[in-house]
């Protein structure tokens, strides 16, 4: 009985995961065939999101492709490649251009964004201070474990590995393994390959 009950519930997740691609897919500027966007928790301006073939971003996931701040406009898209797998919770952010290559993979609660804030007028809040971007590139088979956080202006190198929990604030080069806050380079896989 129990048994039954679990494969009752995986096949309701199924059906829910395929329902919720099928809707975004009318808004999103690119959605290619085999790609799943599960029930996100905020999408904006979808049609400047492109999803590759067979990219899955899981439930959760907060989609920002930013036009305007305040009186600020901005042109903001985030294009993800194929069969790169995205998991939940996690946060892309674009006021500029975000490119994420194919087969990266990305743990739960990774946060990638393009911009921050200005803070220089001292009579202003922050928050209604213009946006610095700087566009982000995650090149193919990059790995990004759980909690990484990437900054603007960073290009993560095909085949890198980033640690858990680390914050990357500078470019790390391909078959790099970075880990820390802010992200070193500790190792170089290309070494490790013959």
């Amino acid at each position: 009985m129990k048994r039954r009950l679990f494969q009752l519930f995986n096949r309701s997740y199924g059906f829910q995961a395929r329902f919720w691609s099928l809707f975004y897919r009318i808004f999103l500027g690119r959605s290619g065939p085999g790609a799943r966007l599960e029930r996100v928790s905020l999408l904006t301006n979808p049609e400047r999101i492109f999803l590759g073939e067979r990219t899955a971003v899981g439930h959760g996931a907060r989609l920002e492709a930013f036009t305007h701040h305040r009186q600020y406009a901005y042109e903001g898209s985030i294009h993800i490649g194929n069969g790169t797998s995205i998991q939940p919770y996690a946060h892309l952010a674009a006021a500029a251009k975000m490119v994420i290559g194919d087969h990266v993979l990305m743990g739960s609660h990774v946060f990638i964004t393009d911009h921050d804030h200005d803070f220089t007028d001292l009579h202003m809040p922050i928050g209604e201070q213009k946006l610095n971007v700087s566009p982000v590139h995650i090149e193919d088979f990059a790995w990004l474990g759980e909690n990484v956080v990437v900054l603007k202006g960073v290009t993560i190198g095909h085949h890198a590995v980033i640690g858990a929990n680390s914050v990357v604030t500078r470019s790390i080069p391909a078959y790099g393994i970075a880990a820390g806050a802010p992200a070193k380079v500790i190792r170089i896989r290309s070494q490790e390959a013959h």
